[in-house]
């Protein structure tokens, strides 16, 4: 099993967790409709996120400038939110990131998760043992007008991964219409659930997490449920 080597750089950063299925904009969304999308949901959750520890308010006066922090820039004595870069705001994440040879740390915002005025840049973290703490950017998209990072909020995400599985991925390219066989599966399927849409509005098919075309054969595996990760729980 692959080890992550967390250090912390501060006595008091940020939590780190799983990330959170919940998303604002889900919730709104009629009777919470967009939690039937199951790879969305899985996104959501397949990875760790670092929690904001109180809300940071920036603002970009655009051109070649860097953004103003309003207030929330530090906590507990600390600067944990920075304007030097132009048009982006960059948060101190109190940790340094370690993986083993061959692993790889994926950097983000959290899948899904909307800041109104603000995006999330990536990054990846080649194998490190490197012992700096990792900056956060996120790009001030409205200009002239307060954008708001709020406490509690995923302000990163980050995930691990097998660098050997993309350096060695073969493709293999295939045409739907030389297969009739699975063609005709999957118009059958699609009128289900035009069908479905029409009787139950407001209902998902669920083939992906039932792993059974619209005769009922089983075509593919049972959906498990969502991962439950490890987090980390040192002192």
């Amino acid at each position: 099993m692959p080890k992550f080597t967390l250090t912390k750089t501060t006595q008091n950063p940020p939590k780190i967790q799983q990330s959170r299925i919940k998303r604002e904009w889900m919730d709104n969304t009629y009777n919470k409709h967009a939690y039937q999308c199951l790879p969305m949901t899985y996104a959501n959750v397949y990875g760790w996120e670092l929690v904001l520890q109180q809300d940071v308010v920036v603002q970009w006066d655009g051109g070649n400038t860097v953004p103003t922090i309003l207030s929330g820039s530090e906590y507990e004595g600390r600067q944990i939110a920075y304007g030097g870069i132009i048009g982006m705001v960059s948060f101190s994440t109190g940790w340094a990131f370690g993986t083993e040879v061959g692993y790889e740390t994926w950097i983000g915002g959290s899948p899904n998760y909307l800041v109104d005025g603000a995006s999330p840049l990536s990054a990846i973290i080649p194998s490190s043992w490197w012992p700096d703490e990792f900056q956060m950017n996120w790009a001030i998209n409205k200009i002239g007008e307060p954008v708001t990072f709020e406490a509690g909020m995923p302000f990163m995400f980050f995930s691990m991964f097998d660098s050997s599985v993309h350096e060695n991925t073969e493709f293999v390219v295939k045409n739907l219409w030389d297969n009739p066989e699975l063609m005709d599966s999957r118009q059958k399927y699609s009128d289900v659930k035009m069908a479905n849409n029409r009787d139950n509005p407001w209902t998902w098919t669920k083939g992906i997490r039932t792993g059974m075309d619209s005769d009922g054969n089983k075509i593919g595996p049972v959906f498990a449920g969502l991962p439950k990760l490890n987090e980390p729980n040192g002192d």
